[in-house]
Parts: C-alpha cells; sequence; structure tokens
C-alpha cells in the first residue's frame, strides 16, 4: 500500500509538470489509488465501496461549503459584478497620493481575492487595469505586482476559499473559531505588507 501511494504521488508530480493535470485528473487519480491500494489489501468492491462512503461521509458538509463558495464566484462572473467592483476600485485609486496608491492596489486585490482564489485568474482579472493604472499614477508595475502578490496573506481566513474550508473540514475545526486565532496574525500581515509597499513606490522599484 506504501508502495502504490508512492507510486501515485510521483505520477501527481510528474502528471502536473508535463501533462499540465488539474482538478479533474488529479481526482481520477486518487480515486484510481484508493481502489488499487484497497484491492492490495485484500478487500473486496463491496467492502472497498463501505469504506469509501465511510471517508466521504465527514467531507458532504465541507464539499457543500466549497459548492457555495464557487456559486459566488459565478454570479460574481456571469453578473459582472467583478468588473464593476474592479472598474470603481480603479477610479477611487486614482484620486489617492502616490505613495498610498500601492497600498489601495493591495486591500483592493484583497477584496477580489474573496472572489478569486486562483492565482492566475485573478492577474487576469486585475492586470489589465492595474497595469496601465500604475503608469498613470506613476508607480512602477513591479510594485503593483507586488501589491497582487501580497494579498495571499488573507487567503487562510476567506470562507470562501475551498482549500481553507477543505483543511479546516478534514480538521474539524469550525471556521469561526479558526478566524477568531487566526486575526490577529493577518492584521499583523496586513499591516507588514501595507509597510512593504513604501519602499518600492519611493525608490521606483523595477527592473535595474
Amino acid at each position: 500500500m506504501l508502495a502504490v501511494f508512492g507510486l501515485g504521488i510521483v505520477l501527481l508530480v510528474a502528471g502536473i509538470l508535463i501533462k499540465h493535470w488539474y482538478i479533474e485528473e488529479i481526482a481520477a487519480l486518487f480515486m484510481a489509488m484508493g481502489l488499487v491500494a484497497g484491492m492490495v489489501a485484500g478487500q473486496g468492491p463491496s467492502r472497498i465501496a463501505i469504506n469509501f462512503v465511510a471517508g466521504a461521509r465527514d467531507f458532504i458538509g465541507v464539499a457543500f461549503v466549497i459548492a457555495c463558495g464557487r456559486a459566488i464566484l459565478i454570479v460574481a462572473q456571469d453578473a459582472k459584478i467583478l468588473d464593476t467592483m474592479l472598474y470603481s476600485a480603479s477610479s477611487f485609486i486614482s484620486v489617492f497620493p502616490r505613495i498610498v496608491t500601492a497600498q489601495m492596489m493591495f486591500l483592493t486585490q484583497c477584496v477580489i481575492n474573496f472572489f478569486v482564489h486562483s492565482g492566475t485568474a485573478q492577474a487576469a482579472l486585475t492586470m489589465p487595469i492595474m497595469a496601465p493604472l500604475s503608469d498613470l499614477v506613476h508607480i512602477t508595475r513591479q510594485t503593483t505586482v507586488f501589491a497582487y502578490q501580497l494579498c495571499e496573506f488573507v487567503n487562510p481566513i476567506l470562507p470562501t476559499s475551498a482549500v481553507t474550508m477543505g483543511v479546516l473540514g478534514m480538521a474539524r475545526i469550525p471556521w469561526d473559531k479558526w478566524a477568531r486565532w487566526f486575526l490577529p496574525l493577518m492584521l499583523i500581515l496586513v499591516g507588514l505588507s501595507l509597510l512593504l509597499l513604501i519602499p518600492p513606490v519611493l525608490t521606483n522599484w523595477g527592473p535595474f
């Protein structure tokens, strides 16, 4: 069984790096690993199915939470809510002093991150607006990208994050309990991010 698990991890890494696997392929791989592991353990089809149902029982609540988070994203995208929010935010950001602009970009990215957790999708959504905006307010595009990267600090507390809610569900930790514990640390990280964005603006940080 350990050999099956080890081989599955090797296939997982190879599939992601070479074949660019995503959720569907990874789910199929883990399903196959479970079936093969059950057969190696000497279990019949009925016993494998019973064990699968018993294991999946704990994930039902998590699956509903993840589905609700996904529904929020679909509604926000199809109704063009995110586009409206982003356009309004860009107009709002442009009126601030130059040294505050990067910090406002960071806070805007944190709000967008509530709806879009994929780094690639968030970059594709926000950078076509944020990059030209950085030129207009005279800060470097590298600073804008830095503000976008720092917004990942808020991911562990977002109830719409499938990763966060999935992990909390497996650990049997209520989100409100986790949020109360993590909130002070998140506020420290947000404050640190705001401070870290000041030097790039003052020094016109960019390629040498």
